[in-house]
C-alpha cells in the first residue's frame, strides 16, 4: 500500500515553528495538538534554527549578504511591531487613568 504525503504550507509550518520557539512548547506537544508527526515538526524547527544563523540547511552555505540583511531587517520589524504594540496600551492605560483623575 502506498500512503500519500502529507504536504503542509509554509504558513502552517511557521505557526508550529513560533509555538516551539517563541511560546516555548514542547515539540511532542506542538505535533500532537497539530496532528502532524514529531520528527517532521523536530525537521522544520532544526532547518529555522540554522538558517536564523545564517545557514541554509540544504547546502550548509552561508547566506548571501542580501539575505543576511533581510533577515536582519525582518527581525528589527518584529521587534519594533512589538515595541510600538507595547506603547499603543501603555498609553490606552494612561489615557484611561487620566479620565479617572479629573472625575
Amino acid at each position: 500500500m502506498t500512503s500519500k504525503r502529507k504536504r503542509y504550507s509554509r504558513e502552517f509550518k511557521l505557526e508550529a515553528i513560533s509555538l516551539v520557539e517563541e511560546q516555548g512548547r514542547k515539540i511532542p506537544e506542538v505535533s500532537d495538538s497539530l496532528g502532524i508527526s514529531k520528527k517532521s515538526l523536530e525537521n522544520w524547527v532544526y532547518k529555522y534554527r540554522k538558517e536564523q544563523q545564517g545557514i541554509t540547511p540544504e547546502t550548509g552555505k552561508a547566506l548571501t549578504d542580501e539575505q543576511l540583511e533581510i533577515q536582519r531587517l525582518r527581525k528589527e520589524i518584529k521587534q519594533l511591531k512589538l515595541e510600538r504594540d507595547i506603547l499603543k496600551k501603555a498609553s490606552a492605560l494612561l489615557a484611561g487613568d487620566s479620565l479617572n483623575v479629573y472625575r
